[in-house]
């Protein structure tokens, strides 16, 4: 069971991080991530279920409540979206790269990560690249150009770590990594569709539907029933999310080693809210 505890704010999470926090809130998952790690622990559908989903759903609800869309000015929303924007750019490439990299040892998560790929990449006579939508939507809704935006330094860190992970010779890592970058999909996406709502009503007093591109792209991700989803009864979002959570789920099937899984996973989401948070602190100079 998730524990309560008092939310963070910017100030108390000097010199602590929002994984740790929460792993300091919920001690049974800490010494199950702990156990999992020293080889004593293999479960993975509870490794899922009863640990990193819940600290998923914890950790960025605790997000959105630091970043508060709704008060964002101007400027801070911009900033957002521009520094949201450079992961889009390069996820398709690091799928890429991903499935290259494992299809030797793990046919089944190489295809699993081409056919993500397919999806965020564009595939021929189907819907376009996410990022062009997603570029184009903001550049006609919005009138905001990303497109070429030189990433703040946290930004670029985040985008190494990606890097330095789909180029691991240990296809585990990788497996566990990228669960943690789906994982958190579609909360980073609600998250996003609230901040360029909030820059929409700033900028020309439009929101949602209003801003119809944008909300195609984001229907496009979130709709069960869209007409780019293509496993019955999910988003495209959540069957990213369940495609890669079943290599966890199933690790010894796939002879996939599950310590190293986690090991991938708690470096990618650490780094992830790791920079959340950053943002949030320039987001703050910014005010």
């Amino acid at each position: 069971m998730t524990a309560t505890a008092p939310a963070p704010t910017l100030d108390t999470l000097h010199g602590t991080s929002l994984v740790e926090a929460y792993l300091k809130a919920n001690p049974e998952t800490r010494s199950y991530i702990h156990a999992t790690l020293q080889g004593t622990r293999n479960s993975g559908d509870d490794l899922v279920d009863k640990h990193l989903k819940p600290m998923i759903d914890t950790v960025y609800r605790q997000i959105r409540a630091l970043v508060d869309p709704s008060s964002l000015t101007e400027a801070q929303a911009r900033m957002y979206i521009a520094e949201l924007a450079v992961f889009a750019r390069h996820n398709a490439q690091f799928l890429r790269l991903a499935a290259a990299q494992v299809y030797g040892s793990c046919p089944a998560l190489g295809h699993e990560f081409d056919r993500n790929f397919l999806e965020e990449g564009g595939e021929p006579g189907k819907v376009p690249a996410h990022y062009i939508l997603y570029t184009r939507a903001l550049l006609a809704d919005l009138g905001l150009c990303v497109n070429g935006h030189v990433p703040a330094d946290e930004t670029a860190k985040l985008v190494l770590q990606h890097q330095v992970l789909v180029n691991s010779h240990m296809t585990s890592l990788i497996a566990g990594g990228y669960y943690a970058t789906e994982g958190v999909a579609v909360a980073e996406t609600e998250i996003l569709r609230e901040i360029t709502d909030r820059y929409g009503e700033l900028t020309s007093g439009a929101s949602g539907a209003a801003l119809k591109h944008l909300d195609y792209y984001y229907r496009l991700h979130l709709d069960k029933g869209h007409e780019a989803a293509q496993v019955g009864g999910m988003s495209v979002e959540e069957a990213h999310i369940e495609g890669l959570a079943r290599f966890i789920r199933q690790s010894e099937l796939f002879r996939l080693d599950l310590p190293q899984a986690l090991e991938g996973f708690l470096q990618i989401f650490n780094a992830m809210a790791h920079w959340w948070t950053q943002l949030t602190y320039r987001a703050r100079e910014l005010n």
